[in-house]
């Protein structure tokens, strides 16, 4: 269902509107509107992703990292 809104927009931002994609100005906006959210929920998937990332690793994680580098030093070890 699609209600009817009203909006005032400065002259450039119109011209850039009726410069999209789409039959109509409502068409026009409403593509503009998805992409803006789109793009927003893409920023905050990524910088989530980041902060993850840049997050300092936990005891547990740092215990589990000395095991698996112990590991691979066995295993890459000479034999004896």
């Amino acid at each position: 269902m699609k209600r009817r809104v009203t909006v005032s927009l400065e002259t450039e931002l119109l011209v850039a509107v009726d410069s999209g994609p789409g039959a109509s100005r409502s068409e026009k906006i409403e593509q503009l509107l998805r992409a803006a959210l789109g793009e927003r929920e893409h920023r905050q998937w990524v910088d989530e992703l980041a902060a993850f990332y840049k997050a300092e690793p936990d005891a547990e994680d740092r215990r589990e990292d000395l095991e698996w580098q112990a590991l691979a030093s066995k295993a890459l070890a000479p034999d004896d």
